[in-house]
């Protein structure tokens, strides 16, 4: 391509420009008067045809194919090419100099008005002279930008998630004469267990949180998990500061959710803290095969009691109350053909608790104490916040056993654990043992489960590596009622069977040491046997129904027996 090298405003006749030589061109006129050049390349070629055909077109025409002209050549990169550019526009004068783009108020002045078929080719050549300034000024515009910045990564957060779920139970009992007198006459019932909305979500890459509240237990609404996380620290994994479920046995760590069965263990009920608020820190292996998590938290629920879940997410007193809990987990077997269908996991624990106290004027709990109270496995139906003594099933489920409130410094829980599963088939099974260090000395408790579980359409549990534990269980085909009538798919279905117990019998040297009115009438070992079966409609739909068979040896009535039959209609999203 040829540039002009006089002042813009010269008009230029291309004759101080020299070319290579080639072939003479051979002008062929056709019948309509157009003529056709054969030593154009074919755009070039192609133009000329059509500004050869403009010709015979009013001015406005022609403007309108030229805008055409130049729209085809530069989608097609022909500006690219500055042999085919000086083709197409091998009749007009340039429109810049020293190869120097220039602004419309230098182009040339539109010539003087001579015949009419000279006018309209005059300002056909001005539009084409504007048009090639234009897309001069495009190419060097575009050749000089600088690169498009990414999207700023502080817009994408902070990002929120909306989640839930609601558990309404049912119970019928039938109590063995005995068994009324020794835990009182237990109610039948109907009541939300559970009834909880949750807020998660993420503030920056490696910062998330989340705020959990629940609707139908004690403090209504209750604090459960509400907490902060900073992730991707070198060596400390993840850390969690807030209210959470501390790091103990792969049964308090598997999510209400998520349950086999209604409730959780025996030994679970009987001797682990459960949520506080305190620090965590876990972290997982290279090959996410061992897991470990570490937590500082306050020993103290609400009012002191050392064991369940702080539902008011506060723990008062100056004397005492911090602990430290661990858990470490290995999997010694996992199938990466098959995922989470193929597994062997076992499990260790440890919690070190200082029991606290309120040493404030009015307090009932200015002495550090220890005490615990098992359900047999069913939630309590009515106000849980209200305590009851042993004996007494006025609100709700009662408790089967009681320890008596005791002073104590501090105790120690630990436990070992195992998951097995293999395509439909799971178990599970754990042993927990506390030595509380009491006014009266050292005093030991007990109590172990196992569980074996059979999905009768071939579905398994997933499995939480980071957790240790297991999750959702995801059913194949859903069940789906027609329009029509008839079904299509029946969910997944699962039935299970459990066996626990716990012994809880403190030593005659603890008499005259109990606190607020307790005693050890409520000491002795319980025994359930549990059968289930879990209908899962979908993914986030299921329905669950117990048979538990509950063994009572109390320390002062002796043995005696109650069947509970209870249901449960749960809901996640």
């Amino acid at each position: 391509m040829y540039w002009c090298r006089q002042s813009p405003g010269d008009r230029c006749c291309r004759s101080h420009l020299t070319k290579s030589v080639s072939p003479k061109p051979l002008d062929l006129k056709l019948k309509s008067g157009i003529t056709v050049r054969n030593d154009l390349p074919l755009p070039g070629y192609l133009s000329r045809l059509f500004l050869s055909f403009c010709r015979n077109l009013p001015a406005c025409g022609r403007i309108v194919a030229v805008c055409l002209i130049a729209l085809i050549l530069l989608d097609r990169g022909v500006f690219g090419s500055e042999e085919l550019v000086d083709e197409v526009f091998a009749d007009f004068p340039s429109p810049v100099a020293g190869h120097v783009a220039f602004s419309p108020l230098d182009l040339p002045p539109v010539p003087e008005a001579g015949s009419a078929s000279s006018d309209e080719l005059s300002a056909l050549q001005f539009e084409m002279e504007l048009l090639k300034s234009r897309i001069y000024e495009l190419e060097r515009s575009s050749a000089a930008a600088t690169p498009v910045p990414s999207k700023d990564r502080q817009s994408e957060y902070p990002t929120f998630k909306i989640t839930g779920f609601t558990q309404l139970d049912s119970a019928l009992y039938d109590q063995s004469p005995i068994n009324k007198a020794t835990v009182g006459n237990a109610q039948n019932g109907t009541g939300f267990r559970r009834a909880r909305l949750a807020v998660l979500g993420k503030v920056a890459e490696f910062t998330s949180y989340q705020i959990e509240m629940d609707f139908a237990t004690a403090g209504r609404p209750s604090f459960f998990d509400t907490y902060v996380e900073q992730g991707n620290l070198p060596f400390l994994g993840t850390v969690r500061v807030g209210q959470f479920c501390q790091p103990f046995s792969v049964d308090a760590l598997t999510g209400f959710r998520n349950l086999t069965f209604l409730e959780r263990s025996l030994p679970f009920l009987a001797f682990v803290p459960f949520r506080r608020v305190g620090a965590q820190s876990s972290n997982l292996s290279g090959d996410e095969m061992t897991s470990f998590a570490f937590s500082v938290f306050r020993t103290g629920g609400f009012q002191n009691a050392p064991l369940g879940d702080n539902r008011y997410g506060v723990d008062i007193g100056d004397a005492g109350g911090v602990s430290l809990s661990m858990r470490g987990t290995h999997l010694l077997r996992y199938d990466e053909s098959t995922g989470d269908r193929s597994l062997w996991h076992v499990g260790a624990s440890y919690d070190f608790s200082v029991l606290g106290a309120d040493t404030a004027t009015g307090s009932t709990t200015k002495v550090p104490f220890y005490q615990t109270r098992v359900l047999p496995e069913f939630g309590p139906l009515g106000y849980s916040e209200l305590s009851q003594g042993f004996g007494i099933a006025n609100n709700g489920t009662p408790s089967f056993i009681d320890s008596g409130r005791y002073p104590a410094h501090h105790f120690h829980l630990a436990g070992i654990e195992t998951v097995y599963q293999n395509g439909a088939w799971g178990a599970q099974s754990e042993y927990l043992l506390t030595v509380v260090d009491s006014i009266a000395g050292s005093i030991i408790y007990h109590g172990a489960y196992a569980q074996l579980a059979y999905r009768l359409t071939g579905e398994h549990r997933a499995y939480d590596k980071k957790n240790g534990s297991l999750g959702r269980l995801v059913p194949d085909r859903d069940f789906i009622p027609l329009r029509s009538g008839g079904i299509r798919g029946w969910g997944a279905w699962e039935v299970a069977a459990r066996w626990s117990f716990v012994d809880i019998r403190n030593p005659d040297a603890l008499n005259g040491h109990y606190l607020n009115g307790s005693s050890d009438a409520g000491n002795g070992i319980l025994h359930d046997t549990t059968l289930g079966f879990t209908w899962f409609l979908n993914t986030h739909t299921k329905l669950q129904g117990n048979w538990i068979y509950s063994m009572l040896n109390n320390r002062v009535t002796g043995h005696s027996t109650a069947n509970l039959f209870v249901s449960r209609v749960q809901i996640d999203f």
